[in-house]
Parts: structure tokens; sequence; C-alpha cells
């Protein structure tokens, strides 16, 4: 009998998605090969004959996930390779594939059935793969909108950590290049226009109206497709945001708007804080199977107002 239900295989730079799905495939009962488990276990053995052990013999699936950074690396290289010589031998299907991307792997075949994990929350995915092994999973819980709501979000905003990163960093692309005081003025104007309108935006996306018509009225379940859109464009705002004040860091103007556009790039710290705050508290409400959409972004600008009166005098 197979000492796992499922091994897990995975590109490095794809762990913080895989490690979800193990936590909740644990929750599940479902058992697991996790390379972070058993760093103990795996502490000096010969790896290449350990590893091949596992992905050969000892699962009784092997999830595969697909990525750019799966295709291209030596250890992943080396577990697909005995995942797909166990595959030759089954009588079933052994290598249930799942994607982060369209990269091509050439030992699996195009007619592979595949689940595509652009749509697909970590929680989502344990419980498909728990179903796969046979395990019992339980019917949604009370409040599972506010779950899959606080799922979708997170995975994509894990996704901009990078991009988060650079704006703490101040980093920016050099961009466009203005060379006089009428076109800095107005293309000031225009980006504040651009940050007003995100703001806003991001008010109307919680709204009691666009939560209803998401979560659906009281006593009537929620609606998936709605749900991921609605978190989908959460997260996007939130991107613009971060696209917003690096556009502004990143744009070359006469030296006298230089202190205007940096501390205009500022103004996005604030509400990012504030995202990134109501999204932690958000998560953990919704494993109660409870949740708040209420937001209300607060920022100062004060300095920003009074560096343009300084180019304005000027």
């Amino acid at each position: 009998m197979p000492k796992y239900d499922v091994c897990l295989s995975f590109a490095g730079e794809d762990r913080p998605y895989v490690d979800e799905v193990a936590r909740h495939l644990t929750e599940l009962g479902v058992t697991r090969f996790y390379d972070t488990d058993e760093q103990a276990d795996l502490w000096g053995k010969n790896l290449v004959e350990h590893l091949d052990q596992i992905y050969r013999h000892d699962s009784r699936f092997c999830v595969m996930f697909v990525s750019r950074h799966y295709a291209a690396k030596m250890w992943t290289k080396h577990e697909r390779q005995s995942a797909f010589d166990r595959a030759l031998v089954s009588d079933t299907e052994y290598v249930l594939p799942v994607r982060f991307d369209d990269t091509e792997l050439p030992a699996l075949r195009a007619g592979t059935g595949y689940l595509d994990l652009r749509r697909l929350t970590p929680r989502e995915l344990a419980q498909m793969i728990a179903q796969k092994v046979g395990t019992a999973v339980a019917a949604p819980p009370a409040g599972w909108e506010y779950q899959l709501f606080s799922d979708t979000v997170g995975l994509h905003m894990r996704n901009l950590k990078d991009k988060r990163i650079s704006h703490e960093m101040g980093f920016a692309a050099a961009g466009r290049t203005i060379t006089t005081d009428t076109d800095a003025i107005d293309y000031f104007n225009a980006r504040s226009r651009a940050f007003d309108k995100v703001i806003n935006e991001i008010a109307d996306l919680l709204s009691p109206g666009k939560q209803q018509w998401a979560f659906g009225p009281a006593g009537r379940p929620g609606d998936k497709d709605k749900i991921r859109l609605l978190a989908n464009k959460f997260v996007e705002q939130y991107e613009n945001l971060l696209d917003w004040s690096a556009d502004l860091r990143g744009t070359t103007v006469p030296d006298r708007f230089e202190n205007l556009y940096a501390t205009a790039a500022k103004l996005t710290d604030a509400p990012l804080r504030q995202i990134e705050q109501f999204v932690e508290e958000f998560t953990t409400a919704s494993e109660r199977g409870a949740g708040d959409l209420q937001l209300n972004l607060v920022y100062d600008d004060g300095p920003v107002r009074a560096e343009l009166q300084k180019v304005q005098t000027n």
C-alpha cells in the first residue's frame, strides 16, 4: 500500500501556492509528501534514490505543478522522470497535472486532462485532490462566499509581492520624459484624476450593491463566478495603485517638478497599507465563516497640495 495519497512536485518559485495546498490537504485528511515537512528525514540521504522511491513507488498520485520554473529546474526534471516512469506501467492515471501557465512539458501528452490554477484557489485544488483520492469532502460551510473571496484575493495579491517590494524600496523603471512646465502640470493633473478614479473604484467594488450582486441576498447562496470577478477586480485596483506610484517615480520632469512628483508618488502608501490590513483581517474572519467588506481609504494629500502650490507660485 502506498505511503502517501499524493506527492507534490513543484518548483521553489511556486511554493507559496503549493504550501497552502499542502496545508488544506492536511485539514482534509489527505496524506501527502511535501518536502518541507520531511527535512529532518531527508537530511543526509541520497536524494536521487530517495525521491525516486517516493515519486515512482510510494504515492497513489503525483500532482505536478507545471510552470516555466518547473520546466527549467534540475530537481523537478528528476521528479517528473520518476513520475512518468511510474505512469508508464500504471493501469490508471498517476500524474495529475495542474498549470500555473501554458508551459509545455515534452513528456506530458497534449491530450492529458489538467486543471488551470489561474482559476483555482489552493483550497479548491486541495478539495479536488481529496475527491480524486476518495476522501470525503464536506459540503461548503456557511459563509463559504467569504472564504472564496478571501482565498482569491490572497492568491492574486501574493503574485504582486515583488511589485509591492519595489514600491517600498522606491524602485521604478524609467518611463516618459517631460521637458516643459505645461506638460508637467497637465500630466500631473491627469494622473491625479486617475488616482481619484482608482479610489472610487475600490469603494464601488465593496459597496452594498456589489456585495449583494456577488454574495447574494440574505439567506441565499452567492455566485462563485461573480465572487471571483469581484475579488479579481479588487486586486486589480490594488495593483493600479502600485502602478500609479511607479509611473510618477519613473517619469522624468523639469527639476522644479521633481519634489511634486516624488511627494505625489507616496500618496498611495496609506491606501496600500489599509488595503493589506483589510485583507489580513478579512482572511481571519472568513475562516470563521464571517466577513465585513467595509473599507474606508484615508490619505493625507496636504503635502502634495503644498508642493503643487510651490510650483504654481514659482
